[in-house]
């Protein structure tokens, strides 16, 4: 129940009272929420059908691009076992091995003849030089073979302008790749060199070790160098279809060529771009330069190598996000017009019930001249009709109330006053004859002008608030009265003037208690009785405890007593408690149905009447009467 009251708690706290603010917050969602996701809904998968199309075009153009790339990869690769057919190139190495493998050394001579070396050398040349011219023109597009010997001597057509500078530099790596291929072509990714004019360019390498078919021993090696310039003008097109960029990376993660040129030659296995390829082809986002692109990868089963097409999203989207555009104003603007009619609707509908509101808020200020035009008969002139039939009622039924309470109060406080101050004197007077017959002396008097002090501070009407010191004096003067009848045997002892000097209490509050204490719990038996009042206070509350030492009662004596304070006995004759009702319910009256007495007794051992007032100090203020 305390769970479900804290829900309820959280819940009024966002949800609004008015009538208009709900209307409004629901039509707002059922206008907003579906239009917005359907909206949403409808742009997103627009975004993603043109992202999967674009993936399945460009996946479709790089397996083009790729076949014409790995087909003429292949080309080389097969030309770099012609070597291994081609006789005058395999007796020329062979030549070149053994020349070489058993040269000493030797000058050529003064006159000018060659010497045996030197024809050696030239004729190697021939048997080479002339292969190479062959095997350089059998693709249309630029290469350049080298021959090495066992020994690294190279071979290559000198006319060629694109002979690299680098061959020795190079030489130790690529005979090393060639041995751990044992015969396979090996392809090497591109590297920036410089030609023989000092022009820097770009190349891939294809090496192979050349193997004697008979013998199957290795008698050199050929290296074909292809510019990259081949890879330029396919991927060419591609980029302009795509209108984006394309990266060719190696197995290591080098690039081998990209369509700036401004990353070839550089390892970007640690880039942001390569942890996306992980896998033989895909697509994924990710961001270069702090632009956000959409990245297609695919690898080639023939070199291993990977095409990467960079597209940027603000491009492949652009269409998209005009569309998006398009629409999500489309929705705004329905989204607009069905607020506005919702509005009107909810103000018109709204505006008879703000008008009964504003009258009831008049009604609970006190102003019931109040009345609601009734203009229709739908429900809210219905509603209004029956407020102003009530109004009209609750005029009737307060003017009525008032003259009944009115006439009940009179009569209450006057059958209070009426049986209080009666009982009273009635006792006194016979105090002062049972005096006036026992002695004849000056007691008299005394208790004459005692009488008289009574009378005058309870003559006026009972609920006047006086200060509690009054009621103090007013109580020993009765108690004193008391002993003059019975002879000194009642002790009062009353609260510290200090705790109770800035109090009000009704007046005649205390002495009916006491009189019920003497009268009822004082026996004969006994020498006297003490009578306490303490004072302190609970919370929010006053409590003065009436204590007295005299008989006390039992259980049932008890149980009538306390019934007499809620209502006034079955039979004839009998006034038990008749004072402490009418101080419970004068208490009742001033302050409140959960104020009044209560009282505690055990027979034997006294009665404790405790009197439950307010404690706050306005309510003890009041007219000062005597």
């Amino acid at each position: 129940m305390i769970k479900r009251n804290r829900r309820l708690a959280r819940t009024r706290k966002w949800w609004p009272d008015r009538m208009e603010s709900k209307l409004i917050i629901v039509f707002l969602f059922l206008i907003i929420l579906p239009i917005g996701v359907l909206t949403y809904v409808a742009a997103q998968r627009y975004s993603n059908s043109i992202e999967r199309n674009t993936v399945t075009f460009v996946s479709q153009l790089s397996d083009q691009m790729m076949g014409k790339m790995d087909d003429y990869i292949e080309d080389m690769k097969k030309i770099s076992i012609i070597p291994s057919y081609q006789a005058d190139i395999m007796e020329g190495l062979k030549m070149s091995n053994s020349f070489y493998g058993g040269q000493t050394g030797g000058e050529a001579g003064d006159s000018g003849v060659l010497t045996e070396q030197e024809r050696t050398r030239l004729a190697i040349d021939r048997k080479i030089g002339s292969s190479i011219y062959f095997i350089n023109n059998i693709k249309s597009s630029t290469n350049v073979v080298y021959l090495f010997d066992v020994y690294g001597n190279p071979y290559f057509a000198i006319k060629n302008t694109a002979i690299r500078s680098d061959l020795q530099d190079v030489l130790p790596r690529w005979t090393e790749l060639a041995e751990e291929a044992h015969g396979t072509p090996v392809l090497v990714s591109t590297q920036d060199v410089a030609g023989r004019a000092t022009s820097s360019r770009y190349v891939f390498t294809v090496v192979r070790k050349i193997i004697d078919p008979r013998t199957f021993e290795s008698i050199g090696m050929i290296a074909i160098d292809a510019n990259i310039g081949v890879i330029d003008n396919i991927i060419k097109d591609l980029d302009k279809s795509t209108h984006g960029k394309t990266l060719v990376v190696d197995e290591s993660g080098s690039v081998v060529y990209d369509s700036d040129k401004s990353l070839i030659g550089q390892n970007l296995k640690n880039s942001e771009l390569m942890p996306g390829v992980l896998t033989e082809q895909g697509s994924f986002h990710t961001k270069i330069d702090g632009k956000s692109v959409l990245a297609i990868f695919k690898e080639s089963s023939v070199t291993g190598w990977k095409v990467l097409i960079t597209i940027p999203e603000d491009e492949l989207m652009a269409d998209a996000l005009r569309t998006r555009t398009y629409t999500i104003a489309a929705a705004l603007a329905i989204m607009a017009f069905a607020l506005l009619i919702s509005l009107v609707l909810v103000f018109a509908i709204t505006r008879p019930l703000r008008g009964l509101v504003r009258m009831m808020k008049e009604v609970q200020t006190g102003n019931l001249d109040v009345a609601f035009p009734v203009v229709s008969r739908d429900e809210a002139g219905l509603v209004g009709s029956a407020f102003n039939r009530m109004i009209d009622r609750i005029k009737t039924l307060i003017q009525d109330i008032y003259a009944v309470e009115e006439r009940k109060k009179e009569a209450e406080l006057q059958s209070l006053q009426h049986q209080i101050n009666p009982h009273f004197i009635y006792n006194t007077l016979e105090s002062i004859r049972m005096t006036a017959v026992l002695s004849d002396n000056k007691e008299v008097a005394t208790m004459t002008q005692l009488l008289g002090k009574l009378l005058r501070y309870s003559i006026h009407g009972g609920l006047e608030s006086v200060p509690i010191a009054k009621e103090w004096e007013h109580l020993g003067i009765y108690v004193q009265l008391l002993n003059y009848r019975y002879g000194s045997r009642f002790e009062l002892e009353l609260p510290d003037a200090r705790e109770t000097e800035n109090l009000s209490v009704i007046k005649l509050l205390f002495q009916p208690i006491v009189e019920n204490a003497v009268y009822h719990g004082l026996h004969e038996s006994r020498s006297g009785m003490r009578i306490r009042v303490l004072c302190k206070q609970e919370r929010t509350d006053l409590l003065f405890d009436v204590e007295d030492d005299g008989e006390g009662m039992d259980e049932e004596t008890l149980h009538k007593l306390q019934a007499s304070l809620v209502r006034a006995p079955d039979g004839e004759g009998d006034n038990t408690g008749i004072g402490l009702r009418n101080v419970n319910e004068r208490i009742k009256l001033k302050y409140g149905e959960t104020y009044g007495l209560s009282i505690r007794s055990r027979f034997g051992h006294g009665t404790v009447v405790t009197v439950r007032l307010p404690a706050t100090p306005a309510a003890h203020q009041g007219g000062e009467s005597t």
